[in-house]
């Protein structure tokens, strides 16, 4: 076996492993993002700020779980109240008071949560809240950024990657993609344009707050206040994908920190306190067609699954929550990743590197060589050298620090000063590498 890998203790296990997996897995991955050339680091161990992996080499996270873990890895008083609930059933496929005193806290920390429906990911949870749109509405089409990322399902597979007009996968219904139109974030010509050229028949307009894989872009307030109104105004609900900012960047999560209240909300990441889940929250009134208990002539399925309100979930959900409410965890989580973002662009300047760092709270992504100014998800798209991400990424492994390379980092509460004094130094070697190769 080779190993292409330059790591304390090479990489030996985890080729060998990912050579068994495609025998198993397409391309040996059960997620495509969790592939990398010339193969994963299979990780064996969580906990804290480090994960460790098949070969015994240890590092300092920022993948952080896909940017779930705001917390770290298997916090103590999580793990704790987890393993109490295992003792007294995995799951019950049954309603159960763990479930609903999460949906309860939800209520609590999210303006627009009248009501909650569980289920086990942000894919089902924007899949419901579009369907749901939809049968309030009685309308056919959808609106979302450019580059917006809601999960894997039917409704939204369309407007991921640039170039936004061409299909995103095969296997789609006939007319799926058709339903569905896009928009440069924070442009408003844009959509109105949309809006008039299928007005009446808009049943939803669908944002990430900050779009995670569209490159750490963020909506400014006045768009999503714009969104608010223009949507009112033709009876059109507004849809807050909150799967990664949901209690990552406030209590409330984004809706609260900007004081921009949409119809609907989805979750899922953090409110699971690292096991799987989704949510959908909004008006009560949406939710009168998904009633069991109500005679209507338009039933709407919206919310469910046999893991949906399982007692595990809604235990380290609670659990996490009531750390988030007992400890500085979004001021700290937040200033060290703003210092991060300020630190490193202080690092490329010294080195005359051009690029920009993007994101928000405790999040953080540089973008090298940008082209133009990195204000839509097409400049990110199309104006960045990913190439140099990517093996930027790479080499901070030998270094000890692990992202799944082109993707977002992340701070956690668990993640020290000292390990972020290490990235930075580390960033300014593997840097100046690439710049002396040529690469950047």
């Amino acid at each position: 076996m080779t190993d292409d890998y330059d790591l304390p203790n090479g990489a030996e296990q985890s080729e060998r492993l990912h050579e068994e997996a495609l025998d198993v897995f397409p391309g040996g991955v059960s997620h495509n993002i969790r592939y990398t050339d010339p193969h994963p680091l299979y990780v064996t161990e969580a906990e804290g700020s480090r994960i460790r992996d098949a070969d015994g080499n240890e590092y300092v996270d920022f993948w952080m779980n896909h940017i779930t873990s705001v917390l770290g890895h298997a916090h103590p008083e999580v793990v704790a109240a987890v393993r109490e609930q295992a003792g007294q059933g995995l799951h019950y496929g049954a309603v159960n008071e763990k479930a609903l005193e999460l949906g309860r806290r939800v209520q609590e920390f999210v303006p627009s949560a009248e009501r909650v429906r569980f289920c086990s990911s942000g894919t089902e949870a924007t899949m419901y809240a579009v369907r749901l749109a939809r049968a309030n509405t009685g309308n056919a089409h959808v609106l979302k950024t450019e580059g917006g990322w809601h999960g894997g399902n039917t409704d939204l597979s369309a407007s991921i990657h640039a170039p936004f007009d061409e299909p995103e996968t095969v296997g789609l219904p006939p007319g799926a993609a058709e339903h569905v139109h896009s928009f440069p974030v924070n442009d408003r010509t844009a959509v109105d344009a949309l809006l008039s050229e299928r007005d009446g028949n808009v049943a939803a307009i669908i944002v990430e707050p900050m779009l995670l894989a569209g490159g750490g872009i963020e909506c400014e307030a006045g768009f999503l206040e714009y969104l608010r109104d223009a949507t009112e105004d033709r009876e059109t609900l507004l849809i807050f994908d909150e799967v990664v900012t949901g209690f990552r960047v406030s209590p409330g999560s984004y809706q609260a920190r900007v004081g921009v209240t949409p119809d609907l909300t989805t979750m899922g990441k953090f409110l699971g306190g690292g096991l799987p889940v989704g949510a959908l929250a909004g008006r009560a009134d949406l939710f009168e067609h998904a009633r069991p208990d109500v005679e209507t002539d338009r039933p709407v399925l919206a919310g469910g699954g046999t893991f949906s309100m399982n007692p595990m979930t809604a235990t380290a959900g609670l659990a996490s929550l009531d750390i988030v409410e007992s400890e500085p965890v979004h001021e700290y989580t937040e200033s060290q990743a703003e210092r991060v973002r300020t630190e490193l662009a202080a690092v490329f300047d010294e080195l005359g590197i051009e690029t920009r760092t993007l994101g928000t709270s405790s999040l953080f992504l540089t973008h090298f060589q940008p082209e133009r100014p990195l204000d839509t998800v097409g400049a990110v798209e199309t104006a960045t050298n990913r190439t140099a991400l990517h093996e930027f990424h790479r080499r901070l492994l030998s270094h000890g620090y692990y992202f799944l390379p082109g993707h977002m980092g992340a701070v956690s509460y668990q993640t020290t000063e000292e390990e972020l004094d290490g990235l930075i130094d580390a960033s300014r070697a593997v840097a100046a590498e690439l710049q002396s190769e040529g690469v950047l």
